[in-house]
């Protein structure tokens, strides 16, 4: 489905009534962008319970002129491929992109091989992890793409590294109307650090968790639980979530770490995650949760000797699926308690 936002004829799209879910999420924001209301959003839902929040309609429009800004996008005759979930915030500012600067874009039903059956060039796309590896053939078809939504393994970015298409790993939450720091992934000039836009201030509290703020495009300054290395004061690296901190034996362990120094053993495109349960003599022993179906899987020693001998799971749990969508952010916690029920 394509939609021409520099078409006079634009308004009739939002009337329609299609069978197709992902369809009606699109007119019904499109709608939603010309009334007078809010626009109401989803958070991820990731560490707790989804909240529903409202955005300002002059946030989302000034946030998404930094990004056009910086990715030099302003041009005539710009074409997107929106191939995310319409009820992320990742798509609903690629729409409000599109509205303001006149793009072309292709809109097709979510899931993880966008690329599949697509012949068309693009400018622009905006994906998640796993559709990027599931597109790498077909990835020079488009000039820009902006990764999101969960890390990007060291896998996958050294394959990122051999194709022409600039890549992109975003920061940004549905609290701060998307994204608010962009790292360049490959090619010249590719970077190891999140830098901020010009409009964000960025601070860290006593947790080394990142505090954000815009006078441009936020209503009040918002504090997130992400682990960071502030490098100066508008470039950081992300290490991983407060949330999910695991206390063995006294050693507090950051999760995510864990998962950067075994991800080359878990055949790509197997999710999975490292989390803790309860134990007798550490309080929490750490192990490793993977999806679907089992298969043996050996961990060197070599990988967590000295210190990091703490750090090596306990147990490894094979889980059938986390979520029914694989582009759907998984929830540890859940995922834990069906493990302790087993």
């Amino acid at each position: 489905m394509w939609i021409d936002f520099s078409s006079k004829k634009i308004l009739t799209f939002f009337s329609k009534k299609e069978k197709d879910n992902w369809k009606n999420s699109i007119f019904s924001f499109l709608k939603n962008w010309y009334d007078n209301k809010p626009i109401l959003s989803s958070t991820s839902g990731t560490t707790g319970v989804p909240k529903i929040i409202s955005l300002r309609k002059e946030h989302m429009y000034q946030r998404a002129i930094k990004t056009v800004e910086f990715l030099k996008l302003k041009k005539k005759g710009i074409k997107g491929l929106l191939c995310l979930s319409p009820d992320f915030i990742a798509s609903k500012m690629f729409l409000i992109r599109a509205i303001i600067f006149k793009w072309k874009i292709c809109c097709i039903p979510p899931s993880s091989n966008p690329l599949k059956n697509i012949k068309e060039n693009f400018d622009i796309a905006s994906m998640v992890p796993i559709q990027v590896f599931y597109s790498l053939k077909h990835l020079n078809n488009i000039k820009i793409v902006l990764i999101g939504g969960s890390s990007i393994s060291n896998f996958l970015e050294k394959k990122l590294q051999n194709i022409p298409t600039v890549c992109y790993a975003t920061y940004g939450m549905t609290e701060t109307s998307g994204h608010i720091a962009i790292k360049k992934i490959n090619g010249l000039n590719k970077s190891n650090f999140y830098k901020s836009f010009h409009d964000v201030s960025l601070s860290v509290d006593h947790r080394n968790c990142l505090g954000i703020f815009s006078p441009c495009c936020m209503d009040s300054f918002f504090q997130t639980n992400d682990i960071v290395h502030m490098i100066s004061k508008n470039t950081f690296t992300w290490i991983g979530r407060y949330d999910n901190i695991i206390n063995s034996g006294g050693i507090k362990i950051i999760p995510e770490l864990i998962e950067k120094e075994i991800n080359f053993l878990i055949p790509y495109g197997r999710r999975f995650f490292i989390s803790s349960v309860s134990d007798k003599i550490l309080g929490e022993k750490i192990i490793l949760i993977i999806e679907g179906d089992p298969f043996p899987l050996c961990i060197p020693d070599a990988i967590f000797n000295g210190k990091k001998k703490h750090f090596k799971p306990k147990n490894i749990f094979f889980v059938s699926h986390f979520t029914d969508n694989l582009l759907d952010k998984f929830k540890r916690k859940e995922i834990i308690k069906k493990i302790i029920k087993i």
